[in-house]
């Protein structure tokens, strides 16, 4: 073959001149495609930024602040508090006697480690741990606005922001808010009540809710009435029978007193009791040994949820001995056996309450216990159902909550309030407990059918926080304006649930929080054990959400083909493992010297491989 004369070059061809070759290989690429979409000049991973407004300061808004510092970018904060003070539960409630049912060492968070006074901490105690926490962390400064109430949410679709109207409760100013994301964490325990008895605000002595209380009144030498048996009401009668003259108790329904959550673990008796300052300094400098305490201590309120299983070997079993230890502590008192000890339901059908002394307060010569309800309070005591009319010097109500489940404002998505949807023709549907169908951008730590009776809420908290940031993280980064959870979806949810609820306690005919206070209540709690909702909140299941998108094309976050950890100094090899010592995510500081040692080149020529 004869080479054609007129080429002058190797990259040349008849029909393919250099100068062509060079103009194809610089060719700008077009801007945009033929219907006008456009790469986003941003590498993937970038977080837009987005709000964030939390009802309550409570315990799960304190963890929701912390690790959302360590791990969150681009995320403003509001949280808005209707008390003067952090704390929700533990602030508010400070009647005598008020304690965690779970042992204090497995109600903290896993990042603040305690040494706590007593096994089941009161209180004050626990409402300090979380004001610590508050104080070492500025995050009254930092995020939460005091005194200020929530009275109005209400999705935007157009601009894809809940819109919120909230009351100064200083100055009754109403201010207005919004957010891309709304939080509930008021917890489910918030809006106590009185209970419906005629006359009851006519009484002149001092009437008290439990949740409301006066911190530190002295009940010495008083004539005394305490309303309610549920967890408060047993929590106070078993605190302040020894020290009043005289104490009238209803108990208006059967209730197991059973023994509180990991008792093999406390006093005698399932007591409370206060660590010894030898306990403490074992504790303080064996941190791996605290953690065995914690670990076999939860290994105890894991293994209960067999217990809640109707027809199960641990039901019959917890129902003999609680029967037994009952009765031998209301000193086999005939009367009170029948009219208290449970017939047609097992222990578990209300969250079990520690209050060591209750029993024997029944029994006690300075007690009057009615089973039958009262007739109505007068300006100076109350009348029974006999009625009798009885002197007192103070009533204490300790009658409980509004658990509805529905807010105090008008919560507004779609055209739809919240008071619709959750009518009593349609009954609670909620989304795995942490949303609502239907409305976007809304989480709830332990809405309807969540983990109500389970154990300790702390690391329910945690998990749900970290489910939340996932779902944030993927709004910022895909640029997603809301995630609606599927009402079908949640209908099969809550198909699955109240059929399984069946099986247990819960849906006996007792009277408890978990059935809005009604005996034949809906049970909205958690359809399975501690450790089952724990690793179902593990990671979002996106296929159960209607997304809606703020780009056409929702790969539009792929940006201009490179990813931000090659540019924000994180390790662009952390697939290959972690050089840091503390496990950081950070690009290392190579060893300069190890080309040295380990390059082919630094070997002689007898250890070079020569090709076949």
């Amino acid at each position: 073959m004869v080479a054609n004369a007129n080429l002058k070059n190797l990259h040349e061809s008849a029909d393919n001149r250099v100068d062509a070759n060079i103009n194809i290989r610089d060719q700008p690429a077009p801007e945009t495609d033929r219907y006008g979409y456009r790469i986003r000049e941003q590498p993937m991973g970038v977080k837009r930024r987005v709000k964030v407004i939390l009802m309550g300061a409570g315990a799960s808004s304190l963890n929701f602040f912390k690790k959302a510092e360590e791990q969150m970018e681009n995320v403003d904060i509001v949280c808005y508090e209707k008390n003067q003070d952090i704390g929700g539960t533990w602030l508010e409630n400070r009647y005598p006697g008020c304690a965690c049912d779970v042992p204090s060492v497995n109600y903290q968070f896993s990042w603040k480690i305690k040494l706590w006074t007593h096994y089941y901490s009161y209180a004050p105690e626990i409402w300090q741990y979380l004001k610590t926490i508050e104080e070492e962390n500025k995050f009254i400064s930092k995020y939460i606005k005091l005194r200020h109430q929530i009275e109005r949410v209400e999705w935007d679709n157009n601009v894809g922001v809940w819109r919120m109207q909230i009351r100064n409760l200083e100055t009754n100013e109403v201010i207005e808010d919004a957010a891309e994301f709304f939080i509930n964490a008021g917890g489910v325990l918030n809006n106590w009540k009185w209970p419906n008895i005629p006359g009851l605000h006519s009484f002149k002595g001092k009437l008290m809710h439990s949740a409301n209380y006066e911190e530190g009144y002295d009940l010495s030498r008083k004539k005394v009435a305490v309303i309610g048996a549920g967890s408060s009401g047993v929590q106070i009668v078993a605190a302040i029978q020894k020290r009043v003259e005289m104490l009238y108790h209803w108990i208006r329904s059967p209730i197991w007193i059973t023994a509180g959550f990991a008792q093999i673990w406390a006093g005698k008796d399932g007591a409370n009791f206060a660590y010894s300052k030898e306990q403490l300094e074992y504790l303080e400098k064996h941190p791996k040994k605290y953690l065995e305490y914690q670990k076999q201590i939860e290994n105890e309120l894991n293994q209960r949820f067999k217990f809640i299983i109707k027809g199960s070997e641990e039901a019959a079993q917890a129902r003999e001995l609680s029967l037994k230890e009952m009765s031998r502590k209301l000193n086999n008192n005939h009367r009170l056996i029948e009219k208290v000890i449970p017939k047609n339901f097992n222990p578990g059908c209300r969250r079990p309450t520690p209050a060591p002394g209750y029993l024997e307060a029944l029994i006690a010569p300075n007690a009057v216990i009615f089973t039958d309800p009262i007739s109505s309070i007068t300006p100076t005591g109350f009348i029974d159902h006999d009625g009798k009319s009885h002197e007192v010097d103070v009533i204490i109500c300790a009658t409980g909550f509004d658990t509805s489940w529905l807010p105090r404002f008008p919560f507004i998505a779609n055209g739809q309030d919240i008071r619709d949807l959750w009518s009593d023709a349609n009954g609670l549907t909620s989304y795995l407990s942490i949303s609502i169908p239907t409305f976007p951008n809304y989480f709830s730590y332990c809405g309807p059918y969540g983990p109500l009776g389970h154990g300790s809420f702390m690391p329910l908290i945690e998990q749900w926080t970290k489910y939340m940031f996932s779902v944030i993280r993927k709004a910022q980064v895909e640029n997603i304006k809301s995630f609606r959870p599927r009402m079908d979806v949640s209908l099969q949810f809550r198909q699955h649930a109240d059929l399984f609820l069946q099986r247990t306690a819960w849906t006996s005919p007792c009277r408890s929080w978990f059935k809005q206070g009604k005996a034949d209540g809906q049970a909205a709690i958690w359809p399975g054990s501690r450790l089952h909702f724990l690793e179902m909140m593990g990671a979002p299941r996106y296929e159960d959400f209607e997304i809606e998108y703020w780009d056409a094309n929702r790969f539009a976050f792929m940006g201009n083909g490179f990813e931000m950890r090659e540019f924000d100094g994180r390790d662009i090899t952390n697939y290959l493992g972690s050089l840091d010592e503390e496990g950081r995510d950070l690009q290392p500081e190579y060893d300069k010297d190890l080309i040295n040692k380990l390059a082919g080149w630094t070997l002689d020529e007898a250890s070079i491989v020569q090709g076949r």
